[in-house]
């Protein structure tokens, strides 16, 4: 099968994924913000922001090694996974120790429930970790079934737990362990990983285990300041707004996570293909026209956001939600440029160099720690939300000009600059809510739309035609 139709292969079933998977934790958010307070949803925000920083480090982000490993060196497949489980398990056991430091103030409460947070941990390590192991194995039909079986677990439980049954932030917990569980379930039983799993051999698996730290370590400082520039502003918010505006804060951020989604499913099925095909022949090619369509797609989705975002924000953030969505369209502008990083972020994944993503990231987090601490005194949540998008716009231009020592990728910059300009005048229109302020965004929805088909119209061609040479 062609680099381009096993793309379009892979992409479809993690769209599958995405779309059961998201749209069910989507269609959560009214239940949420309904049966929630904004202080309690500030509590559960408060958790994902923890773990975000704590996986990575406590696990040595070995799940990102297992998976590249698996793929380079399929004859020791099984010592990759074995050293990988052991590995996050101690990293679980790390985190167990240090349970009582969230009854620290700067966590807003969460220490409160620090006993749920501890089986969130441990679900959310080991079912991501087996979730690599299955992207590695090239079992993404697994994964599929794994994600949406978790998803409608968590669901219908935080429905009965949230909903009926008032179980409020401990039920919010929960719903999050049992679907975590269900996936995990699948992943050992079902897909039989289990079976990779076994006692350490210490010669060969030291072997192993420093090979893998070898292009894990660079990632582990990498994913702290990843952090630092998307979770840090919690913190700030917390400290200088209160639990209740991180609630809104997090709220708000549901809607842009629609084209965070988009990125997602486009990055699983991407690293693949990317890992595969990297030392083939024209690879920057490849990596071009892939490019041009995946930006258009996002230019698309996240001005379709902007747009709607008052029409989405009424059926999504009930009660006193409701009032954060005048931050929906930065924060949309924000993970714009996150998912163009991301994208950049590949080529130093798939050449093995991943210490040059570390450059980039610590300079992002370094902007948004300073921009949120200026902005929010002058502007609030709004302040948090333009840190974000100062931050994610530096890691993309630095990874831009750092990826083309490594591989040219072609660019139409005028038509992506015009593409740029025309989506910030739209954020800029729906934030600030101007006279007539929706005909004008719909005006650069519908420019936004033409200087990107005539960006991806040549590559789309080129596509297209060496798909039916296959």
């Amino acid at each position: 099968m062609g680099k381009y139709k096993t793309l379009l292969l892979n992409i479809a079933l993690f769209l599958l994924n995405a779309i059961s998977t998201k749209l069910i934790t989507f269609l959560l958010i009214p239940l949420y913000t309904y049966c929630l307070t904004t202080a309690q949803y500030g509590i559960t925000d408060m958790s994902l922001t923890v773990v975000g920083l704590l996986l990575p480090v406590v696990t040595l982000s070995i799940g990102d090694a297992v998976t590249r490993y698996i793929i380079e060196d399929a004859h020791d497949e099984d010592r990759y996974i074995s050293v990988g489980f052991w590995v996050s398990l101690l990293g679980c056991l790390l985190v167990l120790a240090g349970l009582p430091l969230l009854d620290l103030s700067i966590f807003g409460g969460l220490g409160s429930c620090k006993w749920y947070f501890m089986a969130y941990f441990i679900s959310f390590c080991f079912n991501g970790y087996l979730g690599n192991v299955a992207r590695g194995l090239n079992r993404i039909k697994l994964l599929t079934v794994a994600s949406i079986a978790s998803s409608l677990v968590s669901a219908s439980s935080a429905g009965i737990l949230i909903g009926f049954l008032d179980w409020k932030t401990e039920g919010y917990f929960v719903s999050l362990v049992l679907g975590g569980l269900t996936s995990i379930a699948i992943y050992l039983i079902v897909g039989k990983f289990a079976n990779y799993i076994t006692l350490p051999q210490i010669e060969h698996d030291r072997i192993i285990f420093k090979t893998m730290l070898l292009y894990s370590i660079p990632l582990i400082p990498n994913s702290i300041f990843w952090w630092i520039g998307t979770g840090v502003n919690r913190f700030f918010i917390t400290a200088m707004l209160g639990i209740g505006a991180s609630g809104l804060f997090a709220a708000a951020s549901k809607i842009p996570n629609i084209l965070n989604m988009l990125s997602l499913t486009f990055w699983q099925a991407w690293s693949l293909s990317a890992f595969q095909q990297f030392k083939k022949e024209d690879t920057g090619k490849f990596y071009s026209n892939v490019f041009v369509v995946f930006r258009t797609l996002c230019f698309v989705v996240a001005s379709i956001l902007v747009l709607g975002a008052p029409w989405l924000a009424s059926l999504l953030l009930q009660k006193s939600f409701y009032e954060a969505w005048v931050i929906v369209p930065p924060l949309i502008l924000a993970f714009l440029f996150n998912a163009f990083a991301s994208f950049y972020g590949t080529v130093f994944t798939a050449s093995m160099k991943t210490a040059y993503l570390l450059t980039s990231t610590v300079a992002a987090s370094l902007v948004v720690v300073a921009m949120t601490w200026l902005l929010i005194p002058a502007m609030g949540l709004q302040g948090a939300a333009w840190a974000l998008v100062a931050s994610n716009f530096v890691m993309y231009v630095m990874r831009v000009f750092r990826a083309s020592t490594v591989m040219t990728i072609k660019v139409n910059w005028l038509l992506m600059g015009i593409a740029i300009l025309l989506f910030v005048l739209q954020v800029c229109i729906m934030t600030w809510q101007p006279s007539n302020y929706m005909t004008f965004s719909a005006a650069a929805f519908v420019l936004i739309c033409l200087v990107s088909f005539f960006d991806c119209y040549p590559s789309i061609k080129t596509i297209i035609g060496v798909m039916r040479t296959k």
